[in-house]
């Protein structure tokens, strides 16, 4: 039986096939991990719902985790299968051992010990959420306090004999833990230098989900290249008025309310969210201050280990009191804090489908307060503890019996749950999301209503951030006054006569020498095998070609190890090596320079330095395919190491759409794109030039092509819309 024969009837995308492929190697290897990487609208839930029934069917036992209990709802949902959370898969409360430090203790729930391990599959979705930084920050705490190392423990994966194997599911472009900076799950060589694991992998980058119409995915694939590229200088969440809205702030709560759930809004900033949960709280209630009220949706900010709640799980307040408890803690050498809790009730959705109700204690100081409770509330907590049992003696079985059942103690942390962080928003999905775009920090920068800058934005961080809070928005994105910035702000025109006047001050040529590959070309490149190399080493071939056969020398071989390129050139009985290298992006930044011990006649090594020292531009003039669109889909590399290319694209598209005004022609050429447009029988060529940031400057009308004068200033004109905050590419 073979993994494809559940996947007869879905009509799977070349990266899905190629994942199959590999998942079924992977499973029939001795390889002990798999990464299958897929980002949003790739497939990755057709692929887990497929790979499961593949397991039952082959009858090879497996488990389904997620790091939060709202990813292991989404996995449960979409797979049809059990699934729970890391915590209650790999961790025993049953078995708490007290560790001493100093003066003072803690106690940590061990690792389950697996008996039924033994040939075991793994699959753990949401992996990029998986952290290995040490968590230190409680009272109880979970075995090591590295989650990912005791994942790797718990599986016995690192021991041959057991025969299992984890398969980490995710996105590596969402966020990474809190206390990372990066997703280590999907880090082959972390996993290799710490756990020795061998690892193999797959990557989905093809949107699949909603036929790839849905502008929300759209939006998401351009910021997911970006952060793959490393280009940081396009931005576009405005409206397209049907999955992707942009409501002005006076309408914006309004529009919160008549919008169904399930809902959330999502801001960068804990003091937003306050802010945020007072308005709405305040919509619904009549006022905004009101304490916590019967009806509130809350969201858990705080593991309760015996009460089964974990971080980031919501719920519903079921009952509340009106009455508060409140007590002032005197501290050693430090002011004294007061404590206020209320009895309450919360409903929480089961990881069983249905619901469950906790009964506890709510800490208010932490409702009000930052993400994690301070140093001095926590140790006020247990000074109130100690001081409420002065008969027990601390690190005693009774007294670690009583302390793990005190509700005081273990008072349920919780924040209003209706505009969260990112952070707490991510492995969770809403139908409907609401993004606030807190990142400035301008003083008096009002992020509702003011113009939003690029400053503090153009960097992976932000780009991180944005495509998992967009992401989480399964059907319609309501981007609150979002950023809006491209490449376009150096972007000029320059006529023909200016670029003669330039050349005249310089006494440099702007522009370069077409080549048109005929068959000679084209079955050199063959030859050396260079036509499935990528097309900058294509062209930088091209060029040396072009200038060395004008002095009768030829190439008679050409080499690529890892970053090196080297070029033989001969001429009669000369014969001479050179090297040069290329960058991970495919740039040329060294000069070509022979190689002594494979080049020994020294006036032939002159005359080509002297050649290459002077080497000509060249412009390859390729074949056109049948339509540009084509062409540009067809070029995924282009797209995926350059993604602003792609938006111009799109963007002189949409300015064209409704004109007579044709592109006919695309080339993808070092630092520049060369569009040919059409307008009956007008024709011109135009180079749109970047910079190594991605930013576009001059824009050269081709000399030498057949041109019309008229069509080249109407194109003009119409760029200069690109260059205006108002224009939506």
């Amino acid at each position: 039986m073979s993994i494809f024969d559940h996947f007869k009837d879905i009509n799977l995308s070349p990266d899905q096939e190629t994942a199959l492929s590999r998942l079924e190697a992977f499973l029939n290897s001795a390889d002990q991990v798999f990464m299958l990487k897929g980002y949003a609208g790739s497939g990755k839930t057709t692929i887990l719902k497929g790979l499961v029934e593949y397991l039952d069917a082959i009858e090879k036992d497996y488990a389904l985790m997620a790091p939060t209990g709202r990813a292991a709802k989404v996995i449960r949902e979409r797979s049809g299968k059990e699934a729970f959370t890391i915590h209650k898969s790999i961790y025993s409360y049953e078995n708490m051992v007290e560790v001493k430090e100093g003066d003072s203790f803690f106690y940590y729930y061990k690792i389950r010990n697996n008996a039924d391990v033994a040939g075991k599959v793994f699959i753990v979705d949401e992996a990029s959420m998986i952290s290995d930084a040490k968590n230190e920050g409680e009272f109880f705490r979970f075995g090591s306090g590295h989650l990912l190392s005791d994942l790797i423990a718990y599986t016995r994966v690192m021991q041959g004999s057991a025969r299992t194997k984890i398969i980490f599911v995710g996105d590596p472009c969402q966020l990474p833990p809190v206390g990372d900076n990066s997703s280590k799950a999907f880090d082959p060589d972390y996993l290799k230098d710490k756990f020795k694991l061998v690892s193999s992998e797959a990557e989905m980058k093809e949107v699949m989900r909603q036929g790839g119409k849905s502008g929300i995915l759209h939006a998401a694939s351009k910021i997911r290249k970006s952060i793959s590229a490393g280009y940081f200088n396009d931005f576009n969440l405005r409206a397209n008025e049907k999955d992707i809205l942009n409501p002005g702030f006076e309408s914006f709560l309004e529009t919160w309310q008549e919008t169904e759930s399930p809902k959330i809004i999502i801001a960068a900033k804990n003091k937003t969210c306050l802010e945020l949960n007072r308005q709405i709280r305040k919509s619904i209630f009549g006022i905004a201050d009101l304490p916590p009220m019967k009806r509130d949706i809350v969201i858990m900010g705080g593991n309760n280990y015996r009460k089964g709640i974990f971080n980031g799980e919501f719920a519903v307040i079921n009952e509340i009191s009106s009455m508060v408890t409140q007590r002032t803690i005197a501290l050693r050498g430090k002011s004294p804090v007061t404590l206020t809790w209320r009895d309450i009730e919360l409903i929480f959705p089961d990881e069983g489908g249905n619901t469950k109700i906790v009964s506890g204690k709510m800490l208010e100081n932490f409702l009000y307060g930052e993400n994690i409770l301070k140093p001095d509330e926590t140790q006020a907590l247990y000074v109130d503890f100690t001081n409420r049992h002065k008969d027990m003696k601390p690190g005693s079985e009774e007294f670690k019996e009583a302390i793990l059942n005190d509700d005081f103690f273990n008072a349920l942390l919780m924040k209003y749950g209706y505009a969260v962080t990112c952070h707490k928003a991510q492995g969770g999905e809403w139908a409907n999301v609401f993004t606030v775009w807190d990142h400035d920090n301008t003083v008096g920068f009002n992020f509702y209503m003011d113009t939003q800058k690029r400053t503090g934005k153009t960097n992976q961080g932000f780009y991180r951030w944005a495509y998992t809070a967009i992401t989480r928005a399964s059907k319609k994105l309501y981007a609150l006054n979002p950023p809006f910035f491209n490449s376009y702000s150096a972007m000029a025109f320059v006529d023909t006569e200016v670029s003669d006047a330039l050349e005249q001050l310089t006494g440099k040529k702007d522009q370069a020498e077409i080549v048109i590959p005929d068959k000679e070309l084209i079955q050199q490149l063959s030859d050396l095998n260079l036509l499935n190399q990528p097309l900058p080493l294509q062209d930088h071939f091209i060029r040396v070609r072009h200038a060395v056969r004008k002095n009768y020398i030829e190439i008679s071989g050409w080499e690529k190890l890892n970053y090196e390129i080297r070029y033989t050139f001969q001429r009669e009985q000369s014969r001479a090596v050179y090297k040069t290298y290329v960058t991970g992006q495919h740039e040329f930044k060294s000069p070509v320079t022979a190689i002594p011990r494979l080049s020994t006649d020294s006036e032939f090594n002159r005359q080509i330095d002297e050649i290459l020292k002077h080497m000509p531009e060249v412009s390859v003039k390729r074949d056109v395919a049948e339509t540009v669109l084509d062409k540009i889909e067809f070029d995924i590399d282009t797209e995926e190491q350059f993604p602003f290319t792609r938006s111009l694209f799109d963007d002189l598209v949409n300015l064209f759409e409704d004109t007579d005004i044709s592109i006919d022609d695309i080339e993808h050429q070092q630092y520049k794109e060369r569009y040919t447009f059409r307008r009956n029988h007008e024709t011109a060529v135009i180079d749109f030039e970047y910079k190594k940031n991605g930013f576009f400057g001059r824009i050269l009308p081709v000399r030498n092509l057949p041109d019309s004068r008229q069509l080249i200033s109407d194109i003009k004109e119409a760029l200069q819309t690109f260059k205006h905050e108002e224009y939506a590419g």
